[in-house]
């Protein structure tokens, strides 16, 4: 079995150049015992070894694993459902809401435990925010602070007011590479207004930084997992050539 990772995420490569195309991995992903949230109930990553080439019962020497592992762990997708009853499984989501052009927000000036505010959000976007596309809201926070045994409790966090210049703006997605509530915030506000608004949440991004230009075309879309209310995905953006209509 492997050994815990608790270290910065980045052991794949960032980025390559495919011909005319840049493709940039912003995923952070499963490891056998890296960090989880600090509470009973939220389980820690497991991956086992079902099988190996050495114990196959019929001697093809196959090798087969099991993942045990909450949803809400790496990156990952919330759906509606995640809070809003009713609402949409992650089965339940349009695949085109998760490809597409994507904005990319700095908003690397905000500090440990400070919230992003709508004015934030206004000023990072500069004018070119327009309905239907998807925020990748960066302040380098995963790829700083992984692992670090406090990440939970110090982050930059979504005020609500965020949460409503997302709504507002007509957001079809919104991904961050930091935590979307203000620690300690058990009502849950930014979950339940981006989510009640039909708005999926894409969680602990990380390598925004390796974004060049402020338009991406991003691909994140999760697993299909029928009533589930999030679901890991592998997030890549892709640079040069990318179609974005008359911005």
């Amino acid at each position: 079995m492997a050994s815990g990772h608790t270290g910065r995420p980045g052991q794949q490569p960032n980025a390559k150049e495919v011909g005319p195309l840049r493709i940039i991995d912003l995923t952070l992903g499963y490891s056998h015992g890296m960090p989880a949230y600090g509470t009973a109930w939220y389980s820690q990553v497991e991956i086992r070894p079902l099988m190996t080439p050495e114990t196959d019962p019929t001697g093809h020497g196959r090798r087969f694993s099991q993942f045990v592992f909450n949803p809400h762990n790496a990156t990952h997708v919330d759906a509606p459902s995640h809070f809003v009853p009713g609402g949409k499984n992650v089965s339940d989501l349009e695949p085109d809401r998760f490809i597409g052009p994507a904005l990319v927000l700095d908003l690397t000036h905000c500090g440990l435990y400070e919230p992003v505010t709508a004015d934030d959000l206004e000023a990072a976007a500069g004018g070119r925010m327009r309905p239907g596309l998807r925020l990748l809201l960066r302040t380098d926070y995963v790829d700083r602070h992984w692992g670090d045994p406090d990440f939970w409790q110090k982050p930059p966090y979504l005020a609500p007011s965020a949460a409503d210049w997302c709504v507002e703006q007509g957001a079809a997605l919104v991904g961050l590479d930091f935590l979307t509530e203000e620690p300690g915030d058990r009502d849950f506000p930014v979950h339940r207004r981006l989510l009640e608004a039909d708005i999926p949440i894409l969680e602990y991004l990380r390598n925004l930084k390796a974004l060049r230009g402020p338009i991406v075309w991003l691909m994140a879309a999760p697993m299909l997992v029928e009533g589930a209310e999030a679901a890991p995905v592998r997030a890549l953006a892709v640079e040069g050539g990318v179609p974005y209509g008359d911005g």
